[in-house]
């Protein structure tokens, strides 16, 4: 079975679960809202025995859903959330054999979740995900219905606007517009344009209805020219450069989730352009994370830049933890994946 994010949060709020879903797709920020619905979905004092996140560890998949078919001590609904940097490619055998006995039997307290950004869809692993779990497809959203989406975030502010001024909004955000020149599925950056929702409501004080006029309050454009900078700082390995672009942007009101995604994808491109070099009169925008990932490819190594990702996992997971400042955590996290590994101390974590 297929859907859509919107179709997950609709069940999920209606309480029509299933038994497992895999969250398979590129677009962060989808993977983010499914996630957060589920954390919504749960009473806050319930959450602590309810909600398990699990960072996928070879061969111990097996213990994981031996917890999944316990009854909860104190009642409820359970949900199990599984995640992977490397959207589970170290999969084992034994852990495939434990995923395809718990589905066959399914326990009727937990649903489970498995997010992969851009999984292996020749590993067996991946096969029966895609096969035997609830597909929940997280690619970027079309104009049409990420102006949908808008028009609902908005709602729940009190504010009104009409569906062509939406459209005509979501359109600023296409990743195949000029503002959003890289490779991959086109589609709506929703990050970014939540971000300028958010700072437009702001500035629109007490007005409850979007007018045309109020589109030119958004600076999307010169944020994404300021997150450039961040991110060539960081793929020439510039410490003390990229940091006082971080503290500009953060002072700027620029949210720190899409800092830390921003940081990620750079990773996650520059590891797809071995033996690419940046090709800045090709594309006309030496800001693209396109642009800047070959040099982030020139300066660290294939180790590096698999570590740089794992980091940036983690560092996700501390922002999450609501007694972590999420600025220090960027801070070290840009200190982590520009200082050579060997200067880094080995008790320096998130």
């Amino acid at each position: 079975m297929l859907m859509g994010p919107a179709e997950f949060i609709t069940a999920l709020r209606k309480g029509s679960l299933e038994a497992a879903y895999f969250f398979r797709g590129p677009d962060q920020f989808l993977h983010q809202e499914c996630r957060e619905a589920v954390h919504a979905c749960i009473p806050e004092e319930a959450r602590s025995w309810c909600l398990t996140e699990v960072e996928y560890e070879p061969g111990l998949l097996e213990r994981e859903l031996q917890a999944a078919r316990q009854m909860p001590m104190l009642g409820g609904h359970c949900f199990f959330l599984f995640s992977d940097p490397g959207d589970f490619k170290h999969a084992q055998d034994e852990d495939t054999e434990a995923l395809r006995l718990y589905l066959e039997r399914p326990s009727p307290f937990s649903t489970l979740v498995f997010s992969a950004a851009e999984p292996d869809r020749r590993r067996r692993f991946t096969q029966l995900l895609e096969k035997k779990m609830t597909v929940v497809d997280m690619r970027p959203l079309s104009v049409r219905q990420a102006a949908a989406w808008a028009r609902e975030f908005l709602n729940r502010s009190g504010v009104e606007v009409e569906e062509g001024l939406a459209e005509e909004m979501a359109a600023k955000f296409e990743a195949g517009g000029d503002s959003f020149r890289r490779e991959g599925p086109e589609g709506v950056n929703l990050l970014w344009m939540r971000t300028e929702l958010e700072k437009l409501l702001t500035a629109m004080g007490d007005k409850k209805r979007l007018e045309p006029s109020d589109l030119e309050l958004m600076a999307s454009f010169r944020e994404e020219h300021e997150i450039g900078k961040l991110l060539r700082a960081i793929a020439e390995r510039q410490c003390e450069k990229a940091l006082e672009f971080l503290h500009r942007l953060v002072a700027s009101k620029v949210a720190e989730t899409l800092l830390l995604w921003s940081i990620g994808d750079l990773f996650r491109q520059a590891l797809k352009t071995a033996g690419q070099t940046a090709g800045w009169g090709r594309r006309s925008n030496p800001y693209s994370t396109w642009e800047i990932a070959p040099l982030a490819r020139r300066h660290y190594t294939q180790e590096e830049l698999m570590r740089a990702i794992t980091q940036v996992h983690e560092a996700d997971m501390g922002i999450k933890s609501a007694w972590k400042d999420s600025r220090l955590l960027l801070e070290l996290l840009v200190w982590r994946v520009t200082v050579a590994p060997e200067k880094v101390p080995e008790h320096v974590s998130f």
